[in-house]
């Protein structure tokens, strides 16, 4: 009579003990093998990150020189100035435009239209800048220079800018001369000395090419002359032929109009 109670409980006990058996077992080595691949992503994480810091820190420490990281922060203050003053004078416009009356929106819409036509050196412009004279006579400056020094100015700020009698835009590109004598800008064939007409604030461009390891620097070391000249008005008067863009069409606004 006690063989069917008996035999249950045998089974139980045998079942739960191995059940026991399994979770002690299998549970250490879950746990372990867990905690261990999370020690490696931590330690493999910590490492690409120290890595990649100790890399850019460490590159910029050993290869710049005091002047020129002194350089960097300050272009980098003079640009986020720039933009500071950018982002005022769009949201005075947005502000105008909000409130005032149609001739004052027709106002600043001829203004603004006249910036885009400076910039995309379809007329004139006027106003204080520098006048830039690179002098070559062994032929040994090539299209950097010039691009160089357009980026130079560009950062600066300059709003104008002339090299020869080409008128420099978005678009504008160098190159050498193919029998090695002068320089091409946009199709065009320039001989030196090579002279750059600049419109900006007179000060911070002539700053910006004379920085040390800058243009002014690389002419001077190339053998080449360079003379920068601040002056109250320049005249650009080079003109970029208006052309209609091949791919690009305005995108629609947001709002569908």
């Amino acid at each position: 009579m006690t063989m069917p109670d008996e035999t249950p409980e045998g089974i139980d006990a045998t079942t739960a003990s191995g059940r026991a058996r399994l979770r002690r077992a299998l549970a250490p080595r879950a746990t372990r093998r867990q905690a261990v691949i999370g020690v490696l992503f931590v330690v493999l994480g910590f490492a690409t990150v120290s890595a990649a810091r100790g890399t850019t820190t460490s590159g910029l420490l050993l290869t710049a020189r005091e002047d020129e990281v002194v350089r960097v922060l300050d272009d980098l203050t003079e640009r986020q100035t720039r933009l500071e003053i950018e982002q005022r004078a769009l949201e005075a416009t947005r502000d105008r435009l909000l409130s005032g009356s149609e001739e004052q929106r027709l106002a600043v819409a001829r203004a603004r239209a006249d910036a885009l036509a400076i910039l995309a050196g379809t007329v004139p412009a006027t106003g204080p800048g520098i006048r830039l004279t690179i002098t070559d006579r062994d032929g040994v400056i090539d299209y950097t220079v010039l691009l160089d020094t357009v980026q130079e100015l560009r950062d600066a700020g300059a709003e104008a800018i002339q090299i020869g009698n080409v008128r420099v835009v978005a678009s504008t590109w160098f190159d050498d001369a193919p029998d090695g004598i002068g320089l091409v800008v946009s199709g065009t064939r320039l001989a030196p000395p090579y002279t750059v007409l600049a419109i900006g604030e007179s000060a911070t461009l002539a700053t910006a090419l004379e920085i040390p390891g800058g243009v002014s620097d690389t002419v001077r070391t190339a053998g080449g002359r360079i003379t920068i000249t601040q002056e109250a008005s320049v005249l650009v008067t080079a003109l970029q032929p208006p052309s209609t863009p091949q791919y690009a069409r305005p995108a629609p606004s947001p709002s569908g109009s």
